[in-house]
């Protein structure tokens, strides 16, 4: 076959290494074209405009619950095969997703197509007069359920083979030309229709290069055949965990824009979601990362054994806390300097300091979980942790709307950084220490109680630093940032210099840059 067995480990490093690569180009380019298109809608059409972006957006986000986590419990299920060269159990597993895909794109359309009269209810502000948000609405929703009546599947299986970089690289070129046309439309018509309806037709020739590109890299993984009894009730079991578990993401990531829309308008919404525009960025790129090495995770878990994979997961975990550690202090010092370039300084556009510090904070704590959850997915235990899903979901309603009443941007913020320590860092550890790794998890506990007291060091000292520049302005923000660069990481260094994490972190990141 096209890919590695599972007992090739210098296979799964170059794997991990291309996928990280080609993810990396990827979200810097659409980061730069999507903070062009940005601050297009906000100054040629408007804040409202960007404000019903984002609320269309996180309403879709609502109804791709219908996704049930397929994708995620089948590249679980997919590990073994894969890494035992299993063809025809592949085979029979992708034939299953594709099946399964067509539904949940009914279902997502028939949901959408329900909720289109209610969607007034949801905005507590004028809507612009030259827009029919049901049209609009109704073009967001063809572009999600579309996906699923195609090629999504394609996108599972090249995940699995350790061939994200494929999907990466596809998105990269489609998505970089959709955007250029759309802000050619744009600037062109200066209207908001004029950007959107192009945005379903690079969705479709997305799919359409990702069914080419897995069909000439693995011509032999076709969907055809049945699964066992036994893989279904694995998938079965798995999959209602996983939905329970996308409740829980969804409640933390979208509904924070439906709620601001709800209490306080389109306007909030904009401010709020250039914020996380920002934060989310950086978290892609965190993202790509994880997902980079996930494959190689899984495929580690199905055949090496659990005291090399605890190994490996505390030097993961050292690496990509360093990198969260030096973002979450970048975030501190440039955010608002960043915000008030972009912005020109224009009244009612920017959150308090308190609620940039708590945005940072947000950024840390939920970075904190990354490395733990690839071994959690990588072992399949989402059913041990569906209770936890469903505790984190409703706490973090109950939370945003309450706290959000109370004290708006600021409650909410605060309210998704409670349910993420509580209920996600803490609780699923527990989880994957009892039921993978069986033993104490203190010592990891202790790790990171380590990593964020180094980190609040060197954020207080960085901060202080920046504070005295005195310059403002593009030649103030780039000297902040040359700072950022040095003084954090020459902090952490001295932090962690005899740290026995650190020593086997330096010799895994330069064997790796070596090859």
């Amino acid at each position: 076959m096209g890919y590695k067995t599972g007992r090739d480990r210098v296979s799964r490093v170059n794997f991990a290494k291309r996928n990280i690569i080609s993810g990396i180009v990827k979200q810097i380019i659409h980061l730069v074209l999507a903070f062009v298109i940005r601050t297009a809608i906000i100054y040629v059409l408007g804040v409202e405009y960007q404000g019903l972006n984002g609320l269309f957006t996180s309403i879709l986000h609502v109804l791709n619950l219908t996704d049930l986590g397929f994708s995620t419990a089948v590249t679980y299920i997919l590990y073994k095969p894969i890494a035992a060269e299993d063809n025809k159990a592949i085979c029979a597993i992708i034939n299953y997703l594709k099946k399964v895909y067509w539904r949940i794109g009914a279902l997502i359309l028939g949901a959408g197509l329900c909720l289109t009269p209610f969607l007034t209810y949801l905005i507590n502000d004028d809507i612009p007069s030259d827009i029919n948000i049901y049209l609009l609405f109704l073009v967001y929703l063809f572009n999600t359920s579309v996906t699923y009546f195609l090629f999504a599947y394609k996108s599972t299986l090249l995940t699995a083979m350790q061939r994200q970089d494929v999907v990466s690289n596809a998105y990269t070129i489609i998505n970089t030309t959709t955007n250029l046309l759309q802000l050619l439309a744009m600037l062109l018509f200066r209207h908001y229709y004029a950007y959107i309806f192009l945005m379903p037709v690079g969705t479709i020739v997305n799919s359409i290069m990702l069914q080419y590109a897995s069909k000439k890299k693995f011509p032999e993984i076709v969907p055809k055949g049945e699964i066992g009894s036994e893989t279904k009730k694995e998938l079965t079991k798995q999959i209602k965990a996983v939905f329970i578990g996308r409740i829980s993401d969804v409640a933390r990531n979208s509904f924070d824009n439906i709620v601001l829309s709800m209490l306080l308008g389109l306007a909030a919404v904009t401010v709020y979601d250039n914020y996380y525009y920002i934060y989310n960025a950086i978290y892609g790129v965190m993202g790509i990362i994880i997902h980079g090495i996930m494959a190689s995770v899984g495929n580690s878990i199905a055949v090496e054994s659990k005291e090399k994979n605890y190994k490996d997961l505390q030097k993961f975990n050292f690496i990509f806390m360093w990198i969260v550690s030096w973002c979450s202090i970048c975030l501190l010092c440039l955010y608002q300097p960043f915000m008030f370039i972009w912005m020109k300084g224009k009244p009612g556009m920017f959150l308090s300091d308190f609620d940039m510090l708590l945005f940072c904070l947000y950024f840390y704590s939920i970075n904190m979980t990354y490395v733990r959850s690839m071994y959690l997915d990588g072992y399949g235990l989402f059913h041990e942790c569906r209770f936890t899903f469903i505790a984190e979901a409703l706490s973090n309603l109950v939370l945003n709307f309450t706290l959000g009443c109370f004290f708006g941007v600021t409650g909410i913020i605060l309210a998704t950084i409670l349910t993420i320590f509580v209920l996600n860092f803490i609780t699923r550890t527990n989880i994957l220490f009892k039921y993978y790794f069986v033993r104490s998890p203190w010592p990891f506990y202790l790790q990171h109680i380590f990593y964020f007291m180094a980190t609040v060091f060197a954020a207080a000292v960085t901060s202080y630093i920046c504070h005295l520049v005195a310059a403002d302005g593009v030649w103030g923000l780039f000297i902040r940032l040359a700072i950022c660069v040095v003084i954090p990481n020459m902090i952490l260094l001295i932090c962690y210099f005899k740290n026995r994490q650190f020593k086997e972190s330096y010799l895994f990141v330069r064997k790796i840059l070596r090859k």
